[in-house]
Formats: structure tokens, C-alpha cells, sequence
């Protein structure tokens, strides 16, 4: 299982490569770290690392993935980027138009159907491109009136998560 998490400006790249029991085997930003963790209440547990014990206090956040973790003193407020995070995150970028109007594919996948070309002049709601990734088709729409200045992608054609599909004026 791979995720990232953002604490602050920091981002790290966590990896759980063995979990048996309490015992855990994680690489942190490729660094790899042995783990006795024991839950002793409601979002509290025991980590025993390196022969040193940490009591960690874990509190839900906004949402699912945001968490306050409470060590010693400190207080960190922490994100958990999952897969999903990043395509709902991908997904809203492209549907805001936030990257100077231009709709990013938000992971690996196929085109399926292009349906506008450049110079063509969309509604608001129309359906531009069709992308099927993870089993699943997603519609990218336009959110507002307006003219497709480029067309990136073609039908059939691979795509990367982030690249670009669709330009609009």
C-alpha cells in the first residue's frame, strides 16, 4: 500500500511493505523503519521504534483523510494522499479549469471519445472528452460557455495521469 503524507510543507512518501500483528515494516521516503504499534484506546497508540516509545494521539480532521497527531509536545496537523485523493483531486482541478483553462487527465487511462475539435463552441455542461480509467468512464464537461482553443488527445490514444487533453479560450 502506497500513499503520501502532507505535514506542513513536508510531503513523504510512505510505503507499508509487511504488517504481521503489531508488528509493521514501513519505508519512509525509501528509508526503511521497523514498528511494535499497539492501540490502547480510541485513536491512541503505543509505537515502539528503534527501542524507543512514542505515544501518539490521532484525531479525525475536516474529512476521512486529514487527521491532528498529537506526540510528546508537538502537534501536527497531517493529509493522507491516497490513489483516490489524487484522482478527486485531478478530477477537481480539471472540472475548476484551474490550470489556465486547460483539462488535465487525472490518471492513467484510454481515451474513449473526443467529442469537440478546435474552434468549436461548447455549453456549459457539454461533454468534451471521455476517459475510461480503472475500470470506470469519466465525462469532463465544460463548466462554462466557451470555445475549445486545443484538442491534446485523440480517440484510442494511452494518456498519463496529468497530461494535458483539452484547451480552452
Amino acid at each position: 500500500m502506497d500513499f503520501e503524507v502532507i505535514i506542513g510543507e513536508r510531503t513523504a512518501k510512505i510505503n507499508l511493505l509487511e504488517s504481521t500483528g503489531n508488528l509493521l515494516r514501513i519505508a519512509v521516503d525509501d528509508k526503511v523503519y521497523e514498528l511494535d504499534s499497539v492501540t490502547t484506546g480510541n485513536g491512541v497508540y503505543s509505537i515502539i521504534s528503534n527501542g524507543k516509545s512514542y505515544d501518539i494521539d490521532v484525531v479525525q480532521g475536516k474529512s476521512k483523510k486529514h487527521f491532528i497527531v498529537n506526540s510528546d509536545m508537538n502537534e501536527y496537523k497531517v493529509e493522507i494522499e491516497d490513489a483516490e485523493s489524487r484522482y478527486m483531486k485531478a478530477m477537481n482541478k480539471a472540472k475548476g479549469f484551474d490550470e489556465g483553462n486547460t483539462i488535465y487527465c487525472p490518471m492513467p487511462g484510454k481515451i474513449v471519445k473526443v467529442l469537440v475539435a478546435a474552434g468549436d463552441t461548447v455549453e456549459a455542461g457539454q461533454t468534451l472528452v471521455i476517459v475510461s480509467a480503472m475500470k470506470m468512464e469519466s465525462e469532463f464537461k465544460a463548466s462554462k460557455a466557451c470555445v475549445i482553443k486545443e484538442v491534446a488527445v485523440k480517440e484510442d490514444e494511452t494518456v498519463t495521469g496529468g497530461q494535458k487533453m483539452i484547451v480552452i479560450e
